[in-house]
């Protein structure tokens, strides 16, 4: 059995799946099934995929009809065989010791979850210039080669080893992850799971921002959770990027999910509580901001100002609240019309 098993979910990525791909076959752990599943995709993304896994063995397809990225990573956790999962959506990549430093992490701390730092590229933007990483520090590893097919630069060397990482309680990285600090996030890719801690748990069919659905949880049924402050995954945006695009009621939801965090938290401690609480409060800021004043989303809206009020003195207090939110805790005293116009012009 592979020790690690990587879910590829594939919807029309035919121009960023070589590169994904390429950088998952280049690794310097080899000890790796990548399965990849084509969710019905109508472009040549499969095609890619079938090169891949006619070339390596390791690499495998699983295909079925269009159900949304949840169902697609749902399928690759019901074939996956490894000890260890990992999550890369096919539009980004990996440095070329992704798997290598969370394994090692998570062996060295005994952590259930290894979770890295990330960078973000876009449209036009290359990945990397001067034989590394874009302002990531981190290159090739000495010695290795580029896969063909990848546009990230061959003949780099990287520093030796990864800087000590640093273990978190299940609540600690939770109550960070709402923060929105990054250290760790709660996106499902940039990390390394325990298998068996999605044993009896799947990604919620059908819904955007099924990540903060799912991972909080996930995270709170961990032992013990470690994060790599290195960059080792690259998140690439552009403008089929769900954040790029306009709202609708499906991804109004967003305020739903918030509150369901809220909800999962309740009587888990203070520290959790407030961060909660905190994350519910920038979910509010969104939908007033890139919702329509209509009636599509009248009760989203409404449902987001009343939160707004009464978790605004809170927001405005607890030391840990962004910048940003404090500034739009202290607009929402002037009144919700006010509120959304500078949430729009500035957010």
């Amino acid at each position: 059995m592979p020790a690690i098993s990587v879910v590829i979910p594939v919807y029309n990525t035919e121009s960023y799946i070589a590169d994904c791909l390429a950088s998952i076959h280049g690794q310097t752990f080899q000890d790796f099934e990548a399965i990849i599943v084509d969710d019905g995709s109508t472009d040549g993304s499969a095609g890619f995929a079938k090169e891949f896994a006619r070339d390596d063995s390791r690499f495998r397809i699983v295909s079925q009809e269009n159900k949304g990225l949840s169902e697609a990573r749902n399928a690759g956790i019901d074939v996956a065989q490894g000890d260890w999962i990992t999550f890369v959506d096919s539009d980004d990549m990996l440095a070329p010791n992704f798997l290598q430093a969370l394994l090692d992490a998570a062996r060295s701390t005994g952590a259930d979850i290894v979770c890295c730092a990330k960078h973000f590229f876009g449209e036009g933007n290359l990945v990397a210039s001067n034989g590394k990483f874009a302002d990531s520090g981190i290159g090739m590893p000495a010695g290795s080669k580029m896969p063909a097919g990848s546009n990230m630069p061959a003949g780099s060397e990287m520093s030796a080893g990864i800087k000590r990482c640093a273990t978190l309680s299940p609540a600690k990285a939770l109550a960070n992850a709402l923060y929105q600090n990054d250290r760790p996030d709660y996106s499902a890719w940039n990390k390394l799971y325990a298998t068996r801690l999605w044993k009896t748990r799947r990604f919620p069919a059908g819904k955007y921002f099924e990540d903060m659905a799912t991972i909080p949880q996930v995270f709170l049924d961990a032992g013990r959770i470690a994060f790599v402050p290195e960059p080792l995954y690259m998140n690439r945006r552009h403008s089929a990027s769900i954040l790029a695009t306009a709202y609708s009621r499906k991804k109004a939801e967003l305020l739903d999910i918030a509150e369901a965090v809220c909800s999962l938290v309740a009587g888990k401690g203070a520290l959790l509580e407030r961060a909660a609480r905190s994350n519910l409060f920038s979910a509010s800021c969104s939908i007033l901001m890139r919702t329509g004043d209509t009636p599509e989303f009248a009760d989203y809206r409404d449902r987001a100002w009343k939160h707004i009020r009464e978790l605004r003195l809170g927001a405005l207090l607890n030391p840990r609240t962004r910048c940003r939110n404090k500034a739009a805790a202290l607009i929402s005293f002037a009144g919700r019309a006010t509120l959304v116009k500078a949430l729009r012009r500035h957010g």
